[in-house]
């Protein structure tokens, strides 16, 4: 197999990054100089910009790759239009979640399959043996991600299209700073954001003038340290820690991706007999706080019976909160109170519906 290619090494080298290794590639994991409160605060006021490209992205092509992708997913993709994408899970026979991920339609019979840690790719290269499609691991695509509401301002100018005019998981091709890109209206930030798609060749030079062009808008280059806090508030799962394949959609809130009324799909008969047999259900839990108060995996108690755990913990200094993405039983609900661990004197926390930040999703939306 090709070696990944890191196309931006350099350039987060350049900005004193520390790297760490993740899904087969290398990230920045913090900047020198920048802090995870500048990066959390440049998304949520003006632009961040992360370098996401060690997803995983894997190309469909052929007459049969529509069906390929619709047998492997839960969402319907024989309905789902070029320059459209789609939010999906891939399941286990079982029901569990093997991948959450994202499709692009390119075209009629071309698809783009973007995903993290999961083994998704085993079960989609197991249903297409023997039918006309051809599957590519594309190891040389570089993925940057601009988030925030100032976004579109850096972008819109300096792009062919209508770049501006993009909805919610639409996505374009388009000369972005004179190269060519696919543009797509999706993130992983709770905010209007895009992604952009580029070659290793074109990746540094666009980084470079995102960069510059951003400056009068407040962005910043954003490391993995500040990915945790950001997608923690808007209650967005990371595989493996709050989705994988001992969860069924339908406890961790992803029973929207289930289309109900599409042909047969790997794991089908087993998740609707698991629907309303939920062991837990994800939530949010908080309390005030200005400093960290949950590491990950301590018990939740009521009235001295435990009733969940924590899953994946943050710290929001925006909201002056210690946050996290729970499990907890299907009967405790929003504005429970519970305590972490049964001491006298545990911390209290308090139950919420994720997420944490814009509750209406309008920001993302807007």
């Amino acid at each position: 197999m090709t070696n990944r290619v890191f196309a931006l090494e350099g350039e987060h080298s350049a900005l004193g990054a520390e790297f760490m290794d993740w899904n087969g590639l290398k990230l920045a994991a913090n900047y020198s100089g920048i802090t995870v409160e500048q990066e959390h605060d440049a998304v949520r006021d003006a632009a961040g910009m992360y370098d996401l490209t060690a997803f995983r992205m894997l190309w469909l092509r052929g007459p049969d790759a529509r069906a390929v992708l619709d047998q492997a997913c839960t969402r319907d993709i024989s309905k789902l239009k070029p320059n459209r994408a789609t939010y999906t899970c891939v399941l286990t026979d079982d029901g569990g979640v093997v991948d959450d991920s994202v499709v692009f339609c390119t075209a009629d019979d071309a698809f783009l399959y973007v995903i993290g840690t999961g083994n998704s790719g085993e079960v989609i290269e197991k249903i297409a043996k023997g039918k006309d499609v051809e599957l590519e691991w594309d190891n040389s695509l570089q993925l940057m991600s601009l988030q925030g509401p100032k976004a579109i301002d850096i972008l819109a100018p300096n792009a062919s299209g209508d770049v501006a005019g993009l909805k919610f998981f639409q996505h374009t091709k388009s000369k972005l700073f004179g190269r060519d890109v696919m543009i797509a209206r999706v993130g992983y930030s709770g905010e209007r954001g895009y992604e952009i798609y580029a070659s290793a060749e074109d990746a540094p030079h666009i980084w470079r003038s995102i960069l510059e062009a951003g400056k009068q808008h407040g962005i910043q280059p954003c490391s993995f340290a500040s990915l945790t806090p950001v997608r923690v508030e808007a209650g967005l799962l990371f595989h493996p820690f709050d989705v994988n394949e001992d969860t069924t959609p339908w406890e961790v809130g992803l029973g929207f991706t289930i289309d109900k009324s599409k042909g047969d799909f790997v794991g089908r008969d087993a998740v609707l007999a698991k629907e309303g047999k939920e062991r837990f259900i994800a939530r949010g839990v908080s309390c005030p706080s200005d400093k960290p108060v949950f590491e990950g995996e301590e018990g939740l108690y009521r009235d001295g019976k435990k009733v969940g755990k924590i899953i994946s913990p943050a710290y929001s200094h925006r909201m002056k909160k210690s946050i996290a993405i729970a499990y907890l039983d299907p009967d405790v609900t929003e504005g429970a109170t519970l305590t972490v661990g049964n001491d006298a004197g545990a911390q209290k926390v308090a139950v919420e519906d994720l997420p944490f930040y814009d509750k209406k999703k309008e920001r993302l939306r807007a």
